[in-house]
């Protein structure tokens, strides 16, 4: 059965919409993985009540989880707006049609931040990622299955977002569990 870009449009939620600009967001450039995507879509969450309600994230085996946001994406998938090629998720001709159709479900200012969060966590790695997660949101680390891992190479990896100029001073040293004068001498050295 076919379905035309209006009956897609029609039944979107703002889930699926937020997943569809972040997919949209740098120039259509993908979505590095799954936990990139959880994460990102997670900071979306934080910001806009509206998907916070429905993407409901939980402690997860790798941090802030959504079954929403996961069966969202496969929806997507299966209706031809997203792909998933080498574990990255594209946005697909017809999602960006779909998109320049669906009402603005978002202001400027949110279609910017969801950009934002792309570009912040788009180019970092897996232990980067969950780093900051754990340290910035310790809530939802209960159930992880890597956090010891990930908090023994904590002030490497607090090294390396600082290098990349993703945190600031101030948050990388928080993130290395460290004193800012400390963090310092220890990217120094």
């Amino acid at each position: 059965m076919d379905f035309s870009i209006e009956d897609i449009v029609e039944d979107l939620n703002d889930l699926d919409l937020a997943i569809l600009h972040l997919l949209h967001a740098g120039n259509n450039d993908p979505v590095r993985g799954k936990v990139a995507f959880q994460k990102e879509v997670f900071l979306i969450a934080d910001y806009i009540e509206t998907i916070r309600e429905q993407a409901g994230f939980i402690p997860h085996t790798l941090g802030p989880f959504s079954e929403s946001a996961e069966n969202g994406v496969r929806n997507l998938k299966s209706l031809g707006l997203v792909e998933e090629k080498y574990h990255e998720y594209h946005i697909t001709p017809n999602g960006i049609a779909v998109l320049s159709k669906a009402r603005s479900a978002f202001t400027d200012e949110q279609i910017e931040a969801i950009q934002g969060y792309k570009e912040f966590l788009n180019d970092l790695s897996r232990d980067e990622i969950l780093l900051f997660f754990y340290v910035s949101y310790p809530d939802f680390t209960e159930k992880s299955a890597v956090y010891e891992r990930v908090t023994r190479k904590r002030i490497p990896a607090a090294i390396s977002l600082y290098n990349k100029e993703k945190v600031s001073l101030e948050k990388a040293a928080f993130l290395a569990g460290l004193p800012a004068e400390k963090f310092l001498d220890s990217e120094c050295s």
